[in-house]
């Protein structure tokens, strides 16, 4: 089986991370991305700092990261931290994501720059 198009469709890359950050697997253009995984981990560190009394309930199921061309999908499960970068591009065609913020966010977490582009 293809690793590679194991976890979703247009996807172009992939990391599986360890709870402690260290890359388990990688492919497609996160191969052995380990600034990327940094960058992931201190925004899951930081997800789990959020006052209770200002966002009960804040363990997040998903962060989606989101820009023009593709965007990042980061989960959690059975330990492991599951990173998979998706293109919005569809046989050359690239689809928008509609957004309430100049910020481009998207689902659960807003765009924090060109940290991860």
């Amino acid at each position: 089986m293809d690793r590679e198009k194991l976890i979703v469709p247009n996807q172009i890359g992939y990391l599986i991370l360890k709870e402690d950050g260290a890359v388990l697997e990688s492919g497609g253009e996160l191969k052995n991305d380990e600034r990327s995984a940094n960058v992931i981990m201190g925004l899951l560190n930081l997800t789990e700092s959020i006052d209770e009394s200002f966002m009960p309930n804040s363990s997040c199921e998903r962060i989606t990261i989101d820009y023009e061309q593709h965007y990042y999908s980061i989960c959690m499960s059975n330990r492991r931290i599951y990173v998979v970068k998706i293109s919005k591009s569809h046989n050359g065609v690239t689809t928008t994501t509609s957004s309430s913020s100049s910020n481009s966010v998207y689902n659960d977490a807003s765009d924090s720059g060109a940290v991860l582009a």
